[in-house]
């Protein structure tokens, strides 16, 4: 009975002793990355931006409440522009498209390798690489990132 009693307070003496030695590594910082680019005519444009949590360490985490966006500038056929937000839940994607006053929010379907389609309510958007193809009561709206 006095071996149990004594090689159960030091179990318990190592494990207080290994608890203290811990090191918190819990502590998260939000970073904000903003990609610029340099156009031909050398103004400079903000290309996307890249929000994400970090550790102390450095190392990206990933919770269950973690949203990862990614802002993009693009541009139609008749140089019309818009701004492409792809947001990444841990669970779920969406695209938002907007333009001018009009803003859509569109959930993602279907992904495959290089291809994603976001679609609800009749639009569909396909991207593709840098194309973002928008099809909406039959007509097809073609963009191109920047």
């Amino acid at each position: 009975m006095k071996k149990f009693i004594k090689y159960s307070f030091f179990l318990g003496f190592a494990i207080i002793l290994s608890c203290k030695n811990e090191t918190k590594k819990d502590v998260i910082t939000k970073e904000e990355k903003v990609i610029t680019i340099v156009d031909s005519n050398g103004v400079k444009k903000q290309d996307s931006t890249v929000v994400f949590n970090r550790t102390v360490d450095g190392k990206s985490i990933v919770k269950k409440d973690e949203v990862k966006k990614y802002i993009y500038k693009y541009k139609a056929f008749d140089d019309t522009e818009a701004i492409i937000t792809f947001v990444h839940h841990t669970d779920k994607s969406n695209i938002i498209i907007e333009r001018n006053k009009l803003k859509i929010e569109l959930p993602q379907t279907k992904a495959d390798k290089n291809i994603a389609t976001f679609e609800e309510g009749g639009i569909k958007a396909v991207t593709e690489g840098k194309k973002l193809t928008i099809t909406q009561n039959g007509q097809t709206f073609e963009l191109t990132k920047e």
